[in-house]
């Protein structure tokens, strides 16, 4: 629950791709919010289900594996080629912080459940590392970062947009 920390939920693998809201279903074994303090958790979901992975077995093991506990590397891994395009395009001085890392993937989400906005189940819906690729790219395009914008303020200051 820390600051900047993004928790992620399991769904299911939607096959054919995302459509509507409702293509987005939770797998039964993934956790929900809120917090005790009343807070949406997890911040996002991912395909946690029957994913391949490496086993322990010996160098050359591999299994499929099901649980938030493999969302979330989907995710990590979709969050590091954001990351690599941001340098790509601004160089390794100007990395994303992970503040604007988690804003970047919340924003740009696919809806997901029964209802519109945030959700316990699902969090801000589904990890769209693709519109979010697609936003740090029009920031370059607009030869700013006009989508979003990473300050300092500090104590007593003031920053107007």
């Amino acid at each position: 629950m820390a600051k900047n920390i993004l928790t992620v939920g399991s769904v299911h693998d939607i096959v054919g791709g995302y459509q509507i809201p409702g293509d987005v279903v939770v797998s039964d074994f993934s956790s929900f919010g809120p917090t005790d303090d009343g807070r949406i958790k997890p911040d996002l979901v991912a395909n946690g289900e029957v994913l391949r992975s490496t086993d322990s077995a010996a160098n050359d093991a591999y299994l499929n594996r099901s649980g938030p506990s493999m969302a979330a590397p989907n995710v990590a891994g979709s969050l590091n080629l954001l990351i690599q395009r941001q340098s790509e395009l601004y160089g390794v001085g100007h990395p994303l912080w992970a503040s604007t890392l988690k804003a970047l993937a919340i924003h740009t989400a696919d809806e997901a459940g029964a209802f519109a906005g945030p959700a316990y189940r699902h969090g801000w819906g589904l990890l769209n590392t693709r519109r979010a690729l697609e936003l740090i790219d029009a920031n370059c395009e607009r030869g700013s970062r006009g989508h979003g914008e990473e300050v300092v303020l500090g104590d007593g200051g003031v920053i107007e947009f």
